[in-house]
């Protein structure tokens, strides 16, 4: 009986700890999403990893906003897949049609984006 509570026990906080991954990448998307839609390319370059803003434009987020428009946070958003680079906790993010968004990296308690998803 205390193996089988064990396993159950572990399940379910494998199980949260999903959950928490997958609200994690939906708010940190939406977030985006949401700079995009305003048109907000500096607050967008601040959601992105170092290595990415240089590439945030005012015409690349103009241009998103309007690949934007079909599509939403469910289709952006289906799965995730927790990891780790160099030491840093990652959030893989896979959308509806089976394809990759983005990978989240956590810098200092924060997640960031670190592709430009929304080309």
């Amino acid at each position: 009986m205390k193996k089988i509570t064990l396993v159950l026990l572990s399940l379910l906080f494998a199980g949260s700890l999903f959950a928490d991954a997958l609200e994690t990448a939906r708010a940190e998307i939406d977030r985006q999403s949401r700079l995009i839609k305003k048109g907000d390319a500096k607050g967008l370059k601040a959601r992105l990893t170092e290595r990415q803003r240089a590439r945030v434009t005012a015409a690349v987020v103009k241009k998103a906003k309007k690949e934007l428009s079909g599509y939403t946070l469910d289709d952006l958003v289906e799965s995730v897949e927790e990891g780790e680079y160099q030491g840093q906790k990652t959030i893989k993010i896979k959308m509806k049609n089976g394809r990759t968004l983005t990978t989240l990296v956590e810098i200092n308690g924060q997640w960031y984006a670190d592709t430009i998803w929304f080309r």
